[in-house]
């Protein structure tokens, strides 16, 4: 089947169009599953999903993950997270990231088995606010000076759950001790290749958090610190980067093994609600940390 598409930008990204997410048949579904084999990062426009039906459309790429933070969880169905700044009645938050700048991030890659297919669902979003951006790891792969490709090649990073997040920490984020506690205990230190490569394709990406790195094997703290900032300075060039101004009814998927992506900040009067679903990519198809 062929898809009408258009690029996103020069580089990386599609949307795809004319197609209803609540109503796919198998051959729509397959040609959308290539599709995001092929590109990280996916657009449909003016979608109508309900919870139930973005969890079931999600479960079609694979086995789904449960977030360790309780607090963003959907109620009804826990396999979705809130991404919001709305308040319950009791005045306390309905789901997490508030309205604050989230830096860039590969989503879970503190945890041991990372899952790392995102769908996120614009549900009421800000009017040119709140912008979210990808960058592309696995074109900041391929251009890597030589010396910096040497530098990771064969390296493992470790990753821990809110080592920083650009100037905030877990208090900041208005956690109590046994909110803080309990993450922590969740979520043990993990260590992961930084080059992954797609077994489909032979392709490699960069995975390595600029925030959430607590170190590399083999190289000291100071070491480890100069390595990143290597890699992030030559990935956050805007020719890896794709922008995106939201607007209800936009549904994102991304591949968190080939994209780091990061949140500007917005009015906190602006009410913003989301909800995302985190996937297992199956690894026959896709490079799986």
């Amino acid at each position: 089947m062929q898809l009408r598409t258009r690029p996103l930008t020069d580089t990386f990204g599609l949307e795809i169009l004319d197609v209803d997410l609540a109503n796919l048949d198998d051959e729509t579904f397959d040609a959308i599953y290539k599709a995001w084999q092929d590109q990280p990062l996916i657009l449909f426009r003016r979608q109508g999903l309900s919870e139930r039906q973005q969890v079931e459309y999600s479960k079609r790429f694979g086995d789904m993950d449960i977030l360790v933070r309780d607090d963003m969880l959907s109620p009804d169905n826990p396999e979705i997270i809130y991404i919001t700044n709305l308040m319950r009645p009791d005045g306390t938050p309905l789901g997490g990231l508030g309205n604050y700048e989230v830096y860039w991030h590969h989503d879970q890659i503190y945890r041991q088995r990372p899952a790392s297919g995102s769908i996120f669902c614009a549900v009421e979003m800000p009017e040119n606010q709140g912008c979210t951006s990808w960058c592309n790891t696995k074109l900041g792969y391929d251009t890597l000076p030589d010396n910096l490709k040497k530098a990771i090649e064969g390296k493992r990073a470790t990753a821990k759950y809110a080592v920083k997040e650009g100037s905030t920490t877990l208090k900041d984020l208005g956690h109590n001790k046994d909110e803080m506690k309990k993450i922590h205990d969740r979520t043990p230190p993990a260590t992961h290749d930084i080059v992954l490569e797609n077994p489909a394709t032979g392709q490699k990406s960069i995975y390595i958090d600029p925030n959430k790195t607590m170190g590399i094997e083999g190289l000291s703290d100071e070491e480890t610190k100069e390595l990143v900032d290597a890699l992030t300075e030559h990935m956050v060039q805007d020719k890896f980067i794709y922008s995106h101004a939201w607007q209800n009814g936009d549904v994102i998927m991304w591949d968190n093994a080939r994209l780091w992506h990061k949140r500007d900040a917005f009015d906190m009067t602006k009410p913003r609600f989301a909800r995302r679903t985190t996937i297992f990519l199956r690894p026959e198809d896709f490079a799986v940390p």
